[in-house]
């Protein structure tokens, strides 16, 4: 069922076009859907937990509503980014929830693994841990708009800085990383062992607020 984007708060609004909106924090009414599109992106839990739709099962039962903001065009989620904060994600794993889908043992071990594949970021920092707009979304400057809401978020918690790892052939993302002022830092190639998170070679990048701007950050 379409989501009515009358039904919105208008303090949750972020930013509106035409036909779409962006939403911060999560209203109750749609924080199960909108947490079961941000799990099913996090394309590095895919060899651990499944495809998209077991990563909804097992992994989107549980959200943060202030660390995660969604496009809605046409009543119909299409977009999302969220960030890590002080250790802990907008969506994190529940051990029970792995335990009745995988088993004991399973569970556990996946469980663990999930952990540990989610758990990045430094104090000093906000960790982008999943930036998605859907292919059919593009061209309405959404996926622009939602960094610049991570960009305000590093102002208003006071961190120094965000920072994401994409996959060096993720050419369309990088494009709009670099063109919000993100600076690539190093590419990491991680072999074999890579391709339990679905990433064997990304790149580093890094956004910082400008100097003389900073103040203005949060109206984006």
């Amino acid at each position: 069922m379409p989501i009515d984007m009358s039904a919105i708060p208008a303090e949750c609004i972020v930013k509106q076009g035409d036909d779409w909106m962006l939403v911060s924090p999560i209203p109750d009414f749609i924080a199960g859907e909108v947490a079961a599109y941000s799990a099913a992106q996090r394309a590095t839990l895919k060899h651990i937990v499944g495809p998209e739709e077991m990563r909804r099962k097992v992994v989107g039962n549980r959200m943060r509503q202030d660390r995660l903001c969604v496009a809605i065009v046409k009543g119909e989620i299409a977009g999302c980014i969220s960030y890590r904060m002080d250790g802990e994600g907008s969506v994190w794993p529940d051990p029970k929830r792995f335990r009745e889908v995988f088993g004991p043992v399973g569970g556990t071990v996946r469980y663990l693994l999930a952990e540990a594949t989610l758990r990045r970021g430094t104090p000093e920092e906000l960790y982008l841990e999943g930036f998605k707009v859907d292919p059919a979304a593009r061209g309405r400057g959404i996926g622009t708009s939602l960094l610049h809401w991570l960009g305000a978020e590093v102002v208003r918690r006071g961190k120094a800085r965000w920072r994401t790892e994409a996959s060096v052939t993720a050419a369309p993302a990088m494009r709009v990383y670099q063109g919000v002022g993100a600076k690539p830092t190093k590419t990491v190639n991680l072999g074999p062992i890579g391709r339990i998170a679905d990433r064997p070679k990304f790149t580093v990048l890094v956004w910082e607020p400008p100097v003389s701007e900073g103040k203005d950050e949060t109206a984006l």
